[in-house]
């Protein structure tokens, strides 16, 4: 789900919140007097926020379930180049085009033989109902072939602290969206922030994204259910800024020190 309106306004505020308590913490702690304080940060052409800044080791040993059932950690990633993305699987706004570029930038990196040097991550921002099972319907759904993982929502806070990505529980609309395993109105939804993160084989964080996904193509037609009347206009028209596959691959590129092409595909 797209945040918008009111509910971009409440993440703001959210988010400037946890920066303020955490610089707080910080002091209080008796930091170093002499820290570096934030990375520097920089625009990169299309792709986001250029950055560097180890991600910290109590993240990289957090524990995360994937749709296998199998237990994996940032750090057990380490060599490969990470794409982090948060995600929900019943978002029926945004999240559907995000999952469509991923499987382009999935097929891009088998056909320029560079997919066992990248690991894409999908992070569930709603841990109470993305169970391991329902992430395994989803991946057959979506032929999802990548990372996605699901955390315990005290571990997805230390996450959200870290990277700065936003998810607010918020009530269903009205009329409720139809949940695509159970059949069921949803009792409630999620509003995120569309964010993805690129970390470096060394475990740096080296990319920020903050922009809606832009995808072009035909959308797989499970994923074309999932949409909303409000998904099916942001189809349309893309909420500005926007990234599409290309500028994906350019982050990750960037990252990797190579060009990595656009494969033909839907």
């Amino acid at each position: 789900m797209k945040l918008t309106g009111d509910h971009r306004s409440q993440a703001a505020a959210f988010a400037a919140i946890l920066v303020v308590l955490l610089a707080v913490a910080v002091a209080g702690c008796g930091g170093s007097s002499g820290g570096t304080g934030a990375p520097a940060r920089e625009s990169a052409p299309n792709y986001g926020t250029l950055i560097d800044q180890p991600v910290p080791a109590a993240l990289d040993k957090l524990p995360m379930t994937n749709q296998h059932g199998e237990t994996v950690t940032l750090g057990g990633f380490r060599g490969k180049t990470v794409m982090l993305v948060p995600f929900l699987t019943l978002c029926a706004d945004i999240c559907p085009f995000t999952t469509g570029i991923l499987g382009q930038v999935e097929r891009s990196l088998k056909a320029d033989h560079a997919a066992s040097k990248v690991e894409i991550v999908e992070l569930s921002v709603d841990p109470h109902r993305d169970t391991v099972a329902r992430l395994a319907a989803y991946a057959r759904l979506t032929h999802a072939g990548w990372q996605l993982v699901r955390t315990s929502p005290a571990d997805l806070a230390k996450l959200q602290e870290f990277f700065k990505f936003t998810y607010i529980k918020v009530p269903a609309g009205d009329p409720p969206s139809i949940d695509w395993m159970t059949g069921k109105p949803l009792t409630y939804d999620i509003d995120h922030s569309d964010n993805y993160f690129v970390i470096d084989p060394h475990g740096r964080e080296r990319i920020v994204e903050d922009a809606a996904p832009d995808y072009t193509g035909k959308l797989n037609p499970k994923l074309q259910r999932f949409l909303s009347a409000e998904g099916r206009k942001h189809q349309k028209h893309p909420p500005q800024p926007d990234w599409t596959t290309a500028d994906a691959l350019a982050a990750l590129g960037h990252v990797m020190r190579r060009e990595l092409p656009t494969a033909a595909g839907p």
